[in-house]
């Protein structure tokens, strides 16, 4: 019986041990970036990310860019899951449907300042909505929204909801969709790494976009005019996934150490990022003769607030369905807050 249990005990301490030396092996992560590898979310985002990773994990953990895309920029949920690769970053509204509580992120009016709403949104959304696993299948590492969008067109101004009637413009998810088809236009929904050709091409009238949006993806020399929408007409929700089962051959301080670095902190890190590419992508436009950039007034901006409201109600009903119990409130939480913190950055 002794001898038994020193066996038993013996085979625990090598398995344990067998764990600990896996653990201990380096882990390499590969990166799918739908976005081009110079993109400043890459760039100023996701690459220092990956260093602070390495540091923080004393090497242990290193993160692999792929040398091109895995995938489409809308499978990138099913290629990190399937694990054909084990990291990327994602737009939840290129699946439209797919994260009803995340499509939060993307609606009217949330704010000016990405260096406040992004770290925000991914505040509210921890609070209130990771619990609900809408990420099922994936680890979520951040959930923040991008620049505010505005209208960009080829020919034709657009000072007021009639001026969008008829016109086709490049949706970016299912709000903007929806509300492209309220105002009487017609959305074309596309990912950014497709629309030029469609400008190009005459397919599409313009595209809502971020300034940074338009000027990284080659768009404003084919834009005539944009109008740019107080408090953002819609934004992104974006998010850096991870696979579950990559994740879990990482050890667990090592897991730690990636936490404290990622969620509001790596939101943080993408608002700063699309603040910067935003400002110094209207600058450039400024100067574009061919291209002329308005502001919309306050008659534009209060038809606009009139159109999206039966989209929040209707956002909301989703919320409900998918667990959360009062998402109007959530989504004023998150408004009365970022308005609070940009009234104080002035």
């Amino acid at each position: 019986m002794f001898t038994r249990r020193l066996w038993g005990l013996a085979t625990l301490a090598v398995a344990a041990l067998s764990a600990t030396v896996a653990w201990a092996e380096a882990v390499t992560l590969r990166y799918s970036s739908w976005l081009p590898l110079q993109h400043h979310m890459n760039e100023k985002a996701m690459y220092p990310w990956f260093a602070e990773i390495e540091e923080v994990t004393a090497g242990r953990v290193k993160v692999e860019v792929l040398p091109k895309v895995v995938g489409t920029p809308q499978s990138q949920f099913d290629v990190v899951r399937d694990g054909l690769a084990d990291i990327s970053f994602i737009v939840a509204g290129y699946t439209p449907g797919r994260f009803p509580l995340a499509e939060m992120g993307e609606l009217s009016f949330i704010g000016s300042d990405p260096r406040v709403f992004a770290p925000a949104f991914n505040r509210i959304y921890r609070k209130h909505m990771e619990p609900l696993n809408e990420f099922d299948g994936v680890k979520l590492l951040t959930i923040f929204s991008n620049a505010p969008g505005n209208v960009f067109t080829t020919t034709k101004a657009v000072r007021s909801v009639a001026d969008m009637k008829g016109l086709k413009l490049r949706s970016t998810g299912p709000y903007t969709t929806d509300l492209l088809n309220r105002v009487g236009a017609i959305p074309i929904l596309k990912s950014s790494t497709e629309a030029f050709e469609m400008l190009s091409t005459g397919a599409i009238d313009g595209s809502l976009g971020q300034r940074e949006t338009i000027a990284n993806f080659k768009m404003t020399e084919l834009m005539g005019h944009g109008t740019l929408i107080p408090g953002g007409l819609f934004s992104a929700a974006l998010g850096v996934i991870v696979n579950p089962d990559a994740w879990e051959r990482i050890a667990p301080e090592d897991r730690a150490a990636i936490e404290t670095i990622s969620h509001e902190k790596l939101a943080a890190l993408g608002g700063a990022t699309y603040y910067e590419a935003d400002r110094q992508a209207e600058a450039a436009m400024r100067v574009v003769e061919t291209l002329k950039l308005e502001t919309a007034d306050p008659d534009f901006v209060a038809e606009l607030r009139q159109a999206v409201a039966p989209l929040e109600a209707a956002w909301a009903e989703r919320a409900k369905a998918k667990g959360l119990a009062d998402p109007l409130a959530v989504l004023e939480e998150l408004r009365s807050e970022v308005a609070a913190q940009e009234a104080q950055a002035k």
